[in-house]
């Protein structure tokens, strides 16, 4: 199930749509946030069922799931995700309904 993160500020949203996502200030970053509070290597993200893993990478200004600092934790759809001070929530993309053949026509 692809998700993203919403950014409820400046910034870019966040999709997480493969095995591992790595965030921070360095170019070779898949997701890149421009900032001198952001660390390098800020954290990584990966999808893991109705989940996603969060791993912070050592960074100085720290990565928070609802308001608490995290080494690794897990979001899921609606909590609140911190990298420094970009703030984002977490949304699963819903896939739409398909209406059945049977009811076509």
């Amino acid at each position: 199930m692809p998700t993203r993160l919403v950014a409820l500020g400046a910034g870019p949203d966040i999709r997480v749509d493969r095995a591992v996502v790595l965030v921070g200030r360095d170019p070779r970053c898949d997701v890149r946030l421009d900032s001198w509070r952001v660390s390098r290597i800020h954290c990584c993200l990966a999808p893991d069922r109705d989940a996603i893993v969060v791993r912070d990478l050592a960074s100085t200004n720290g990565t928070w799931i609802n308001g608490r600092r995290v080494v690794t934790g897990r979001l899921r759809a609606g909590d609140a995700l911190a990298i420094a001070h970009h703030r984002y929530r977490l949304e699963a993309e819903r896939t739409p309904e398909v209406m059945p053949l049977s009811r076509c026509g």
